[in-house]
């Protein structure tokens, strides 16, 4: 889980790194929806990766359900010409007050006894 600093389906995550992970981001970046915009576009650097094992229930007792972006209002631009962007801290040296340049992601999973 992390800032990998490219999309999905960018060769060093889906030919290098995700090779033997699975990936469930993939299907959420879309031209309305990422974890960081830049030049009005959406990006999706910030992705969660697990293990094939975490999606079988009957061998952990772990099991994955979901990933998603968390992006609820408080943490976007609410006006001008950055709305809906994620609500930065900083632009340069200016102190804004919001939370960061990137949306978080989050994983949802289910303990199962064994």
């Amino acid at each position: 889980m992390g800032d990998f600093n490219d999309n999905p389906k960018s060769e060093s995550i889906a030919d290098n790194l995700a090779q033997e992970l699975y990936n469930p981001m993939e299907d959420l970046l879309s031209y309305k929806r990422g974890t960081s915009k830049y030049q009005n576009n959406w990006y999706l650097f910030d992705q969660i990766l697990v293990s094939p094992h975490l999606l079988q229930s009957d061998k952990t007792g772990i099991e994955f359900i979901k990933a998603d972006i968390f992006d609820p209002l408080f943490l976007k631009e609410y006006s001008g010409r950055f709305k809906g962007n994620p609500f930065r801290t900083f632009v340069g040296k200016k102190h804004l007050g919001g939370f960061s340049d990137h949306f978080p992601v989050y994983g949802t999973f289910s303990i199962h006894k064994i």
